[in-house]
Order: C-alpha cells, then structure tokens, then sequence
C-alpha cells in the first residue's frame, strides 16, 4: 500500500499512528511489540512523535527495540544510528535498557559484531518460543537504491540473518552490520519511509522492475510506502 503525503510532517504524524495501532495489535496478540528501527534524517519527526504523543499510551515495558543497520564506528560518532535514534526517542521514553538491542560496534572484528547480534536476535526470540519475524521493521531507501545498508551490486548472505558490509561508494565510507533480506523478508510488516524528489524517483524505477534491493522486500503481511514531497 501507498500513502503519499505533502510534507515531512504530515506523513511523521499519519506514519506514528500506523506504528502505534501495530504495537496495540500485536500487544493484543502476544503481549510484546519487536519494532526496528532505521537511520537516517527521515524518520527523525517520526521518532519524536512517538516519544511524544504517544508516549504516555505506550507501555515501553512491552516494546523491543532493534536496529537494521549501523555504521561500524564509535556509539558517539555523528554518523552512529544508535546516537541519532537515543537522541530523537530512546533518551525520551521509559524504556528498559535490556528492551534496546543495539549493535555493538565496541566489539571486534566486524565479523563477529554481525555475529553477535545475530546471536542476541536468536536469543530474543528462543527465549520467548517464537521464530524469528519482527512485528514491524521501519526501512528507509537511498537515492542510490540501497535499504538498511544492504547497497546495490553487494553481496548479502541469503543464510544469515545479520551480515557486514564495505560499501566503497556509499558517503561516508564506513563498514557497516546490516540486516539481510533473510531478516526483513521473515518479518510481519515493513514500512518504508521516504522524502524527496531522488528518493521518489528510485522507488519509481523500483516498480518498474529495476534491480535495487527494495525490489526484493517481501514480509509476511503488510508492505507499506509513506511518501512525502
């Protein structure tokens, strides 16, 4: 489904209640909400929102925060996710540290920081006897095409859940731990995020059949496009 809006704002607002009325669902459903969040300027608004007016109505006890990617620098840097997401949300709310699996990019080498927070989601979810499938993963899209940090003409591992990436043409150039299609594709629902005219245009030639990597995201049951001008 598509939903086109005028502005940023507008759509932060429509998509912070559409996130809201899937944690209200699957806390129905299961007593627990698994909610992955992305990086990026977009979803900035969006976070604040739901830091904000919805703060009060969520019980954060409930709610488990994950990430889809990250730049494989220090949690300070100003290109970290983790940093953009505990200043727009995270240090706003009252959510237990233990509900935040953030990628730990303290730990060394890149290869086993992919495989320990693969590891940490296999945990998360033998521990409450379920598969592993997200209940709503927040994904935005490059003006180059790529979604998480999975980059056009990158290999990604179809057997992992979590993988590391170099990508030489992505600004700036940081290695980076990115979720797989494995990983997205197993989840419930994914909500795409996306503002401006480049961003617009590449999800254009996505419909059309080019060969980016949204191309390839399926979840299991809704697929959803919030666009803004």
């Amino acid at each position: 489904m598509i939903f086109e809006y005028n502005n940023l704002n507008d759509m932060s607002f429509d998509a912070a209640k559409t996130v809201y009325n899937f944690y209200t669902y699957y806390i129905k459903k299961q007593n627990f909400f698994t909610f992955v969040l992305s990086g990026g300027n977009t979803p900035k608004i969006l976070y604040k929102i739901l830091a904000s007016q919805y703060s009060e109505s969520i019980n954060w006890n409930k709610v488990y925060i994950f990430f889809g990617d990250e730049r494989y620098i220090d949690i300070d840097s100003e290109y970290s996710n983790y940093k953009m997401v505990y200043n727009n949300i995270l240090s706003m709310i009252n959510i237990p540290d233990e509900n935040i699996y953030r990628i730990k990019t303290e730990i060394t080498p890149i290869e086993r920081c992919a495989d320990e927070y693969e590891n940490s989601i296999k945990k998360f979810f033998r521990d409450k006897n379920k598969d592993i499938s997200f209940d709503l993963i927040l994904l935005g899209l490059g003006s180059d095409g790529h979604i998480a940090s999975i980059f056009p003409d990158i290999k990604i591992s179809d057997d992992k859940y979590i993988d590391y990436v170099f990508p030489e043409k992505a600004n700036p150039n940081i290695p980076r731990i990115t979720f797989t299609y494995k990983s997205i594709n197993n989840s419930k629902n994914v909500l795409f995020l996306l503002s401006g005219d480049r961003k617009i245009k590449v999800l254009k030639e996505v419909f059309k059949g080019k060969e980016y990597p949204a191309k390839y995201i399926k979840p299991k049951e809704n697929l959803l496009y919030f666009i803004s001008k």
